[in-house]
């Protein structure tokens, strides 16, 4: 028992470091796109990476060792639908960092304004980091929705995923379209100018 707890506390403390540390990254980004990359935030994105990762070994060994625990005492554990939606979603994370890893990174690693990028560049950056975002998020969702054991198809998780996703994707994308659009109108009144619903750059008397 002292064990399997030790187990729980372990695979939700790997979760909840993993959101807390890309929430945190991920709004003090938003708020530095229109700046150039410092070494600083270069330094701060392989932190970021290094902690993300770690989390993520840490999730799939406690979660096998669930697995393993759960159908050793009982063999309709491995029945539960939302269980292998984690496990695909917890899988999705995981591709969607050796692709971050092989295209995302070297770009974010460059010199540059991130909102000078090109803007090709700048959506596929935000549609890695959006999947990362909203699977991290509901893995941990699924990792609580006790209500859902044994109770919904892995159609219907698979369907919240989709959704999520596309919602999330759409949102991200038109976001930095916006901004990206702002900026290049008026680089030196950014980020004023981001949030006002004002067009064109002001111009002073």
């Amino acid at each position: 028992m002292l064990f399997k707890n030790a187990l729980v506390f372990l695979h939700l403390l790997a979760m909840a470091v993993a959101i807390g540390k890309m929430l945190e990254y991920d709004f003090r980004f938003l708020g530095m796109i229109h700046r150039k990359i410092t070494p600083q935030r270069r330094e701060e994105l392989l932190r970021t990476k290094a902690t993300m990762t770690a989390a993520l070994w840490v999730l799939w060994g406690s979660g096998a060792f669930f697995v393993y625990l759960g159908y050793t005492h009982s063999p309709e554990y491995v029945m539960n639908e939302k269980l292998w939606m984690k496990v695909l979603t917890v899988s999705a994370l995981t591709l969607n960092g050796m692709l971050m890893h092989r295209f995302a990174f070297p770009h974010m690693m460059q010199e540059g304004v991130f909102l000078e990028f090109p803007l090709k560049r700048i959506l596929s950056l935000t549609l890695f980091a959006t999947v990362s975002s909203v699977s991290w998020l509901y893995a941990s969702f699924l990792g609580i929705a006790r209500s859902w054991n044994h109770a919904v198809s892995f159609e219907y998780t698979l369907g919240v995923y989709a959704v999520l996703l596309a919602v999330a994707g759409c949102a991200s994308t038109g976001l930095m379209v916006t901004l990206r659009h702002r900026y290049l109108q008026c680089p030196e009144a950014f980020p004023s100018l981001a949030w006002n619903t004002k067009k064109g750059c002001p111009h002073s008397s």
